[in-house]
């Protein structure tokens, strides 16, 4: 059975190439464009998803209340973290809260999918 990879990012295009790139190698990738689609798929497929890639900036909420939300039903999940600006403070904060990764946009797909994979 596929690893399934839930996406919470309203960029379109980085959406489908990375979408385009984890179905290649084999995974299975839910998505949402918003926080409050995001917290739906999570819910209707919470045992299910193995890996969460998170946008901090959604244009219905905070990427860090939607962090919050999945860490209450599963504390464990490993959760990889984009964003636009480099905050090293927001970075630690959130290193500390138990994030898996903290990439910066524009990063290296290549780099995405090598953490994916060495978690999962």
């Amino acid at each position: 059975m596929a690893s399934k990879i839930l996406i919470i990012e309203d960029d379109f295009d980085l959406v489908w190439m990375i979408r385009k790139l984890l179905d290649v190698k084999g995974y299975e990738v839910l998505t949402a464009v918003t926080a409050e689609q995001g917290i739906d798929q999570f819910s209707r497929h919470i045992f299910d998803i193995q890996l969460v890639l998170l946008d901090l900036t959604l244009p219905d909420m905070e990427g860090e209340t939607v962090l919050q939300e999945i860490f209450k039903v599963r504390p464990e999940i490993p959760v990889i973290i984009t964003t636009g600006s480099e905050d090293r403070s927001q970075q630690r904060r959130l290193e500390a809260s138990g994030i898996y990764a903290y990439l910066v946009k524009p990063f290296d797909l290549t780099r995405l999918v090598e953490l994916i994979e060495q978690r999962l």
